[in-house]
This record gives structure tokens, sequence and C-alpha cells, in this order.
């Protein structure tokens, strides 16, 4: 079968996955020269795959990967879906993505149907927090406008960021909660080794991304501004992590995301 390999230049066509054959999916990335694919790439990929296999009323809450190995930038991405489960009440699938090298992310995905039930919203809008407009956008070859809080050891780690999509998404809840997806990846292992004695010194540390886990509580629109509230949780093992917490502008609790990456000296 003959694919065709569409150009990538918004998070939208990144989000279009030609089918190769039932539940397999082709994805490319732009070529931003980094040499790996960032991650959130991936992980959005492997997340619109897994919906793609998903009839019914049935939303994303929660999914959790591994980063097997480091992707390839200027290869295009296999995701080869297993439907593990198809329930009344939640439906669960299973994603491995490969390229030449073989698997490089493995992501399993559970979907649920609406259900009423009691809304409870434990965690607050962090205190003190300006609103995007009149902060600096930081420069990204990604998709996305992010626009810095805080960060820093004050006195644990943290940072505290806007982020939104750029361009157009459309209506589709499963293509905003995959876009969440892409933008949850910014900024966690950094916060997570911010503690290392070699942060910001990149060039001497080895630094990767582990597994990746997010929850998402309530739907949301990921080309509207959101706000990453990040607290890195120590280092042990060569390894670090963080999680943050995502609200809207009104202060809502959408979505939790976790992740784990390694960080250790390189050696010579």
């Amino acid at each position: 079968m003959s694919v065709r390999i569409h150009p990538v230049d918004s998070l939208a066509s990144l989000l279009e996955l030609e089918v190769v054959k039932p539940d397999a999916f082709l994805g490319a990335g732009p070529n931003l020269g980094w040499g790996r694919i960032y991650g959130g790439q991936v992980v959005s990929q492997a997340l619109r795959a897994a919906g793609l296999t998903v009839d019914g009323p049935h939303r994303v809450h929660s999914l959790h990967a591994y980063f097997v190995r480091a992707g390839v930038e200027t290869e295009p991405v296999l995701y080869e879906v297993e439907r593990v489960r198809d329930g009344r009440s939640f439906t669960t699938r299973q994603v491995v993505a490969y390229q030449a090298g073989g698997a490089i992310l493995n992501l399993i995905a559970s979907f649920q149907a609406d259900e009423a039930g009691e809304e409870v919203q434990s965690r607050p809008f962090p205190a003190e927090t300006p609103g995007p407009l009149g902060l600096e956008s930081m420069p990204t070859d990604l998709f996305f406008d992010h626009r810095f809080v805080r960060h820093g050891n004050d006195p644990a780690p943290r940072a505290t960021s806007w982020l939104r999509v750029t361009g157009e998404l459309g209506d589709d809840p499963m293509v905003h909660a995959c876009a969440l997806a892409y933008l949850s990846d910014e900024d966690l292992l950094g916060v997570a080794l911010l503690p290392h004695s070699l942060a910001g010194n990149w060039e001497a540390m080895m630094n990767a991304s582990l597994d990746h886990a997010v929850w998402f509580h309530r739907p949301v629109r990921a080309d509207q501004w959101l706000l990453f509230d990040l607290e890195g949780g120590g280092i042990a093992g060569a390894r670090g992590h963080a999680i943050a917490r995502v609200f809207t502008e009104d202060g809502v609790h959408v979505a939790t995301v976790a992740q784990e990456g390694l960080g250790r000296a390189r050696r010579a």
C-alpha cells in the first residue's frame, strides 16, 4: 500500500495520521534540527491513534506511556493499536510506536463513557498568578505559545507557565485532548532535574524522559490559555520526577500530568 506523508506545519496537521492498515497509522513531524523527536509529539500521536479506534461516546480520561528509546525526527512513526477491551463504561487501548530501529514508545489509554457524578475540585488555582497577557512569549519551534510566570528552586523546584496551541484545532474534543498531551511534555523534565548539581549544564548532563502520565479530569480546549503549575519531587537513582496541575484561565483544574526522567553526568 502506498502511504502519503503530508507536510507538518501545524499541530492540526501533526495529528492527521495516515491509515496504513486496520488499527495501524503513520505519523510525521517537523524537522526541527534537534535530532530527537519531541516527546509530546509521539505521546499525542499515539493517543490520536488510540482514539481513532474507539467508537461511541467514550472520552479519554488517562494515559500512561513509557519512552523506550529516543525517536528520530526525520523518520515517520508507525503506531500499532491493540484493542485491549471494549466495555460499556470503559474502553482500553494499547499503542506501540515504531521506527526503523524498533519500538520507541509504549502507551496505554483508557476511555470512559460520559457519566454523571459529584464534582469536587480540591486543588485551588495558584494564588497571585498573573494572567498570560503582558508576559513575554518564550522562543520555541513547537506549535504553542509559552509564557513563563516563575521558574526556579524557591525553595523547592517549581515552574508556572501559561501555554496554548497556536493555529486552528477545530472543535473535536479528542483532538483537544491530544493537543493537551502534546503540551504536557513541556518543562517537566527540566523541573524534575532542577535540584541536580548539573542543572542548566546540559552539555555535561545526559537527560531523557522515561515515563509520562496524563489524567484528563474535565473537557479542555488546548487553543485557549492553560496554566501549568509544576513541582519537582526530588531525585533518586539518577531519576527525577515532577507533577504538573493544569488549570483554565477561570481556575478550573482540567488535568494532572506526571513524568519521571533520567539525569546523570555524561560519561567520558
